[in-house]
Formats: C-alpha cells, structure tokens, sequence
C-alpha cells in the first residue's frame, strides 16, 4: 500500500486561472513541504482558484490539514478560491472533528467543483 502523499496537476478545460490538484495517498508531514512548493508556484503563476480532488486520499493528518486550510486561505486572500471534491469518508470525518468544515468549499463532484468557479 502507498502511504505516500501523490499530488498530480490538471488543467481545468477552458480556465487558465485554475488548477485541479488530484491527490492520492496519505497526506501527512511528510508531504507538506512539496505541497506547499508546488502550490506557491501555481499561485506565484497567476493560478488563481485551485481544485483538490481527495477521491483518492485515503488520510490527512492535522498537518495535511492545516496546509489544506492554508491553501484555502492565501487563494482567497488573492481573489480565487480553493475546492474540495470528491472527500472520502476517513478524509471528511478528519475535516469535521477539526471543525473545518465551515471553512472549505466542499463539493460531492470534480465537476460540481468545476462549476462553482465558472
């Protein structure tokens, strides 16, 4: 089994300013650091609005989650936004006893997502 965090980029068709962010694994301490340099880039490029596609996340941490909320944070601080889709039920159930819940845009569909931006 991968315990790993893998985080894959997408295009989001017709949309320049956006990106999906395609997550599989375990998202832990491990992986916040080639999180965080990844997403600057992406938001230092003009990405404005980010999609994490969690269907394939099987675990986030306090960590992983704090750098979620973060993501959510400095997108909207520049005028974007930060969607999660997809969250499966361990993920979700992280997300709730933290309380984040309130404070992340979640979506039951990658295209229910993809809509709210447009």
């Amino acid at each position: 089994m991968n315990h790993v965090l893998e985080l894959k980029i997408l295009l989001v068709a017709g949309r320049t300013d956006a990106r999906i962010l395609k997550l599989s694994g375990e998202f832990d301490a491990s992986a916040v650091e080639r999180a965080l340099e990844e997403v600057t880039t992406l938001l230092d490029g003009g990405v404005l609005h980010l999609i994490a596609d969690c269907r394939d996340l099987r675990y986030v941490n306090s960590t992983g989650l704090g750098v979620i909320l973060h993501f959510s944070r400095v997108t909207r601080e520049r005028g974007g936004s930060f969607r999660l889709c997809e969250v499966s039920e361990p993920v979700y159930e992280i997300i709730e006893i933290i309380g984040a819940t309130a404070l992340l845009e979640l979506h039951d569909s990658l295209e229910e997502a993809i809509a709210a931006i447009s």
